[in-house]
């Protein structure tokens, strides 16, 4: 228990591979465990009902300047969501009366983590609370464990990951546990500075879940390329918050380094859901605007194994499933579109099926719902006015600065005939965005509409030349025809 977060943790694992295996009589086996756990959870609280680290154990902050703190925000995300999880298992083991007792302390926590926690007049969630029980208002991308678990409120979210996708913490290779701008930064501070695939995998999945794309593919990438740069598979521990190099303490491959790699692939860009209790599949892709295909096998859903391929063109989005095994399975596809996409309807295996909009601040998502028969089965989503916007960076060379594009935030218009992103580059250099379905923009301010190749056209941004190679910020506005 020296590793407070251990506990939480422990228990959230243990409700994730029983819903997802269906494998019940584990959870059986194991509730005295997950309740002795819960138990010693339960007497780390504060007044407030928040688990602390002062006094039981470290968070994810083991020394440093950042410390001492009572509870950082990233330790009491996981103690409530332990409380929903610890909830289900109850369920599932036949102890309703736990159930309603833990269901009861995740409603009433849930609301008072986003208070607590949140500093209006930065517009950050604060990295802890310290001993006199005040914020230590400091961004940094612990906040995005309790985004994972959806767990906090989502306009107090996008300003906070709006800051998080700026170049002060997000480099070429990965996101920096606290802002390079902060007194307290060191670029190779293990918990003050460094960059660690972990956070940037955090950091990517909790940019899906609240929808944002753009940074979290990068992230993705950062992620992915490093596993392909040097000794292949490996992904180091930790790197240096200025230059794209591993630190002397870098363990140089770690297990959760590479899990880092698969989730957010996984739970992140395609949003994917397997619950064996239920018999459900949740499909709820973020693709990169440039992806015009891809597959997903083997897919094991309770006794069901699925196969999906997805395709897109310009005015629709077909999804072929093929499903083998037995008992039920039900499907819910709900793909990321542009805001100024219009819907037109869906069919299954040619007839009409019922398609819901499911809308937030940044994207909007195709919802449909259908139980899988066996054999193959065949969604079409017919569209009108898709765009997107297409970004694929790429490492720099070893030892070297960041100097890749920044999209810090994108917001369209209420009529959704205008899109503007908020960007950070380097001064003196010229970025590309690729553009899907790029004839409805009718003119564009900061940025230039050029025609790459016969088969793509980008957005080429220039930052103008400065007297360093310090970040500058723009603001790029696309202007759309009228839609039709």
């Amino acid at each position: 228990f020296a590793s407070a977060d251990a506990t939480p943790l422990y228990i959230i694992a243990t409700n994730d591979y029983v819903v997802g295996s269906g494998d019940v009589e584990f959870a059986k086996t194991k509730w005295e465990s997950l309740w002795k756990a819960y138990q010693f959870l339960r007497s780390t609280y504060d007044a407030q009902g928040f688990p602390q680290n002062f006094g039981f154990g470290h968070g994810w902050v083991e020394g440093g300047p950042l410390l001492p703190v009572k509870t950082e925000l990233y330790q009491s995300g996981l103690g409530t969501e332990a409380l929903r999880a610890l909830s289900n298992l109850a369920h599932l083991v036949g102890k309703e009366d736990v159930t309603k007792e833990l269901d009861q302390g995740f409603i009433r926590m849930k609301p008072l983590l986003n208070q607590a926690f949140w500093s209006p007049d930065k517009n950050i969630f604060a990295f802890a609370l310290d001993k006199d029980n005040q914020r230590v208002d400091i961004p940094s991308v612990l906040a995005t464990v309790p985004m994972w678990f959806s767990l906090l409120d989502e306009d107090k979210s996008e300003a906070m990951l709006n800051q998080l996708a700026g170049y002060e913490h997000q480099t070429d290779w990965g996101m920096r546990i606290i802002s390079s701008q902060d007194s307290k930064y060191n670029p190779g501070g293990y918990h003050f500075g460094s960059v660690w695939p972990l956070f940037t995998g955090w950091a990517s999945v909790g940019e899906y879940r609240y929808h944002r794309a753009l940074p979290a593919y990068s992230n993705l990438r950062a992620n992915a390329l490093q596993a392909l740069d040097g000794s292949l598979g490996h992904v180091t521990e930790v790197l240096s918050g200025d230059y794209y190099q591993g630190i002397s303490t870098s363990s140089p491959h770690q297990i959760w380094s590479a899990a880092m790699v698969v989730s957010p692939m996984l739970r992140g860009m395609l949003g994917l859901e397997t619950n064996a209790i239920s018999h459900r599949l949740v499909f709820a892709p973020h693709v990169p605007a440039d992806w015009t295909s891809l597959r997903a096998q083997n897919l094991r859903v309770g006794d069901s194994t699925v196969d999906l391929t997805y395709r897109k063109t310009a005015d629709s989005i077909t999804l072929e499933i093929k499903r083998t095994g037995t008992g039920d399975c039900t499907l819910e596809f709900a793909p990321a579109l542009s805001l100024r996409t219009t819907i037109l309807g869906a069919e299954l295996n040619g007839r009409p099926i019922a398609v819901h909009t499911l809308a937030n601040a940044v994207d909007q998502h195709a919802g449909v719902q259908f139980s899988l028969t066996g054999g193959a089965n065949r969604l079409r989503i017919r569209l009108r006015n898709d765009f997107g916007l297409a970004f694929s960076p790429a490492l720099p060379a070893l030892g070297s600065r960041s100097r890749g594009l920044r999209i810090v935030s994108e917001a369209w218009n209420p009529q959704h005939d205008s899109l503007t992103l908020e960007v950070s580059g380097v001064a003196g250099n010229v970025y590309e965005l690729g553009l899907w379905n790029p004839s409805q923009i009718e003119s564009s301010d900061g940025a230039e509409i050029v025609k790459a190749t016969q088969d793509q056209t980008v957005a080429r941004i220039q930052f103008p030349a400065g007297s360093s190679e310090a970040y500058a910020q723009k603001k790029i506005t696309f202007h759309f025809s009228t839609k039709h």
